[in-house]
């Protein structure tokens, strides 16, 4: 036969819960025991209480904290039901958004990964054609691993303005590429992060490269490990009579967020050049 009351035990069965989560319930004030006997201590819940632990987990699921939800069940209609849902709609909303750039950008390292991985460094400069990208910049100009750590915690508060994962950005540095200028001229760079969402920050913090032709090459190591790689890669400019149209770009492809091997840190140069 159907009973009204049920033990603590038995109701929290029924609605998936732990006793423990109806008695920290009752603590607060959130929900009580429909009857407590006065010679055990027991609780007892009423059948009809079902329908009001439904209630708090599925506010709980949309948002709301349990100080929230004290608040809604001691005085709730329909206007004040309709006004939490559309509040916290928007705010599941924003958390979805969010979550897709996330997986979008996870989608992108992972691809770039196992790319690199199979690519490996690149033996000998070769001709890429590029797409557009937008970088953001706090303009900081770096020369040494103590510049670099503080101009990238600078690019990080910018990222995280809009996203939680800063490894969805792509790090890379800006420098001058000149086959006139010897190479400790070009040491002197400015740290950008390549973001896939240039509508979140303001233009003065972007910088959009146009699509285009780069010489390209990889190296290991570290980032001021440059100068080998850049000497090949002037050589084979100007064997080949190119010539170079903006800043070089040396974008990091494997670092310590994915390994903390020196040996497997991976770098690109990328050089525009003018097509003939």
């Amino acid at each position: 036969m159907d009973k009204e009351l049920l033990s603590i035990s038995e109701m929290a069965k029924l609605r998936h819960m732990t006793p423990e989560t109806l008695r920290h319930y009752d603590r607060i004030g959130l929900i009580k025991p429909h009857v407590i006997d006065p010679s055990t201590g027991y609780r007892y819940y009423s059948i009809h209480q079902y329908e009001v632990l439904g209630t708090i987990r599925e506010l709980k699921e949309i948002g709301l904290s349990l100080k929230e939800i004290k608040s809604f069940l001691e005085e709730r209609n329909v206007e004040q039901s309709l006004h939490i849902m559309e509040a916290h709609q928007k705010k599941l909303q924003l958390k979805i958004d969010q979550l897709v750039r996330i997986e979008s950008s996870l989608s992108q390292k992972m691809n770039d990964l196992r790319r690199i991985s199979k690519e490996g460094a690149t033996v000998e400069p070769h001709i890429r054609r590029i797409p557009k990208r937008y970088f953001l910049t706090t303009n900081r100009t770096v020369t040494n691993d103590i510049e670099l750590s503080y101009a990238a915690i600078e690019i990080e508060r910018l990222l995280m303005q809009n996203v939680s994962l800063v490894a969805g950005s792509f790090l890379g540095l800006f420098f001058e590429a000149s086959l006139q200028e010897g190479l400790e001229d070009q040491q002197t760079a400015v740290l950008v992060a390549q973001t896939s969402f240039p509508n979140d920050y303001s233009k003065e913090d972007l910088i959009q490269v146009p699509s285009g032709t780069y010489v390209c090459l990889r190296h290991f190591g570290e980032v001021w490990d440059r100068n080998t790689c850049l000497s090949q890669m002037m050589e084979y400019i100007e064997r080949e009579g190119m010539k170079i149209v903006g800043h070089a770009i040396q974008m990091v492809e494997v670092d310590v967020s994915v390994t903390d091997r020196l040996e497997e840190s991976l770098f690109e140069i990328q050089i525009p050049i003018a097509v003939k």
